[in-house]
């Protein structure tokens, strides 16, 4: 399944782009909309959930941290704010 086209979240401001397949869900987060196409440069963070738990990660200069998008790997940060992400993306859906 590929990404929705970019949606604007007029209460943050912000610019969001989501994917879901089974239980996991992706959001890509920028504050501008061309920061979410692929291969722009412009820095965006790519929140993820897999077996039930978010995960956040960050592009910068156009590369990520790391190329497998799985728990445990280092530079993979546990997000904390998990029921705003949860919340958050059904908002997005219904977008």
């Amino acid at each position: 399944m590929s990404y929705s086209s970019a949606k604007y979240h007029r209460h943050n401001g912000r610019y969001y782009k989501i994917k879901e397949s089974g239980a996991n869900r992706d959001i890509l987060d920028a504050d501008n909309q061309e920061a979410l196409e692929r291969g722009n440069s412009d820095y965006h963070d790519h929140h993820f959930k897999r077996s039930g738990r978010w995960y956040v990660q960050t592009k910068i200069e156009n590369s990520h941290l790391f190329d497998e998008l799985s728990p445990g790997i280092r530079g993979v940060e546990s997000v904390r704010s998990a029921e705003y992400l949860d919340y958050l993306f059904e908002e997005l859906k219904s977008l």
